[in-house]
């Protein structure tokens, strides 16, 4: 989830303090993860993405709820979620649309985004200030009310992935993913756009070619990941200084995922190939409050098996979420507790999980 959790998390433990009968003190409620859906991307043009949810308390799964609740298939090509407010939104990439739920998964609303008519492709979503925004791929952001799902459009870069938001700017990444198809290089700008008034981009600022995923920390800081070219250059995890938009390289380790925790430590995802094409993979804990590295974050000897695909870390317990896939059989998602033990191990009901998504309460 690529907000600022802490904020959440904060807005739901303020409660006024009370006596009771007795003169004591009423106890506040807790914090509690009451869930986590897991979205399973599926594989291309083949209608075939799910959505599952785990019980974390009770380590139970339940399989393709989009379908057991609306009595259709979720659609094709899954990319991102966002738990907002007490609503859902799912972007479908492929199937083009946008549906928007409620906690059980239920459909309130399909939405497609269009410009000039033409149906635009959703890609990553993000909540800030009681609106969503949306990057498509055709190289736009929507900003969409959650009320009547209406949407103003912003142009930016070729082929956008993940945004942040930062007070009143969006931060999204331009990869030009696309642009080899044309003989083009990949993109290497950040877009930032102003929220004042009009939505639009005011700025770009140059980063390491092929810019795919943003987030952002407690203090605003900014950090992506770029894919790189596949060939000489390399994924690389970058900072991004949002007053100043300074660029700083914090690893030469290659970095394909990432998530960040309520205490704004960034957990992410190194996987490389030996000569064998055998992943090897490894977890890092980047601590962005104090500007370094920690140690690697299995410590119980734990393997990996199969291809990373996601990270996810709970923002109530801080436990951390590694889908993987073999990209042709059902995907499994590992659980670690914050001290880097192995804690569960879980199909995920579907093929490719790209992310395990919260849903907080009060208990």
């Amino acid at each position: 989830m690529k907000k600022i959790i802490s904020l959440l998390l904060l807005s739901l433990s303020i409660v006024f303090v009370s006596c009771n009968k007795n003169g004591g003190e009423e106890v506040p409620p807790q914090v509690v993860t009451e869930g986590i859906f897991i979205l399973n991307n599926g594989n291309y043009a083949s209608n075939d993405a799910t959505i599952s949810l785990y019980d974390p308390e009770n380590m139970v799964i339940s399989k393709d709820i989009f379908q057991s609740v609306n009595g259709k298939k979720l659609g094709d090509m899954a990319q991102d979620m966002l738990v907002y407010g007490s609503k859902m939104y799912i972007a479908m990439y492929g199937s083009k649309v946008l549906f928007v739920t409620d906690k059980s998964g239920k459909i309130i609303q399909m939405v497609e985004i269009k410009k000039d008519e033409a149906v635009l492709s959703p890609r990553a979503i993000i909540g800030h200030k009681g609106k969503v925004y949306i990057t498509l791929y055709e190289g736009y952001v929507a900003q969409m009310d959650t009320v009547k799902y209406e949407s103003t459009l912003a142009k930016v870069g070729d082929n956008p992935e993940g945004l942040v938001a930062v007070e009143n700017r969006l931060y999204v990444a331009n990869s030009g993913g696309m642009n080899f198809t044309q003989g083009k290089d990949y993109g290497n700008t950040v877009s930032v756009v102003s929220l004042d008034g009009t939505i639009r981009e005011i700025e770009t600022i140059e980063v390491v070619k092929n810019p795919t995923k943003l987030l952002v920390n407690i203090r605003g800081e900014i950090y992506l990941i770029s894919m790189g070219d596949y060939e000489s250059v390399p994924n690389t995890l970058q900072r991004i200084d949002s007053k100043s938009h300074d660029v700083q390289i914090l690893t030469d380790r290659p970095v394909t995922y990432m998530s960040m925790s309520s205490d704004s430590k960034l957990y992410f995802i190194s996987a490389q190939y030996d000569e064998n094409w055998n992943a090897i993979t490894s977890v890092g804990v980047y601590n962005t409050i104090s500007s370094t590295m920690e140690a690697d974050f299995i410590a119980d000897g734990s393997i990996i098996k199969n291809t990373p695909t996601s990270i996810s870390v709970d923002p109530v317990t801080n436990d951390v979420y590694i889908g993987t896939s073999d990209y042709v059989s059902e995907g499994d998602m590992y659980v670690f507790t914050k001290e880097a033990k192995l804690k569960h191990t879980f199909g995920t009901g579907g093929l490719n999980p790209v992310g395990a998504f919260f849903v907080m309460g009060l208990k």
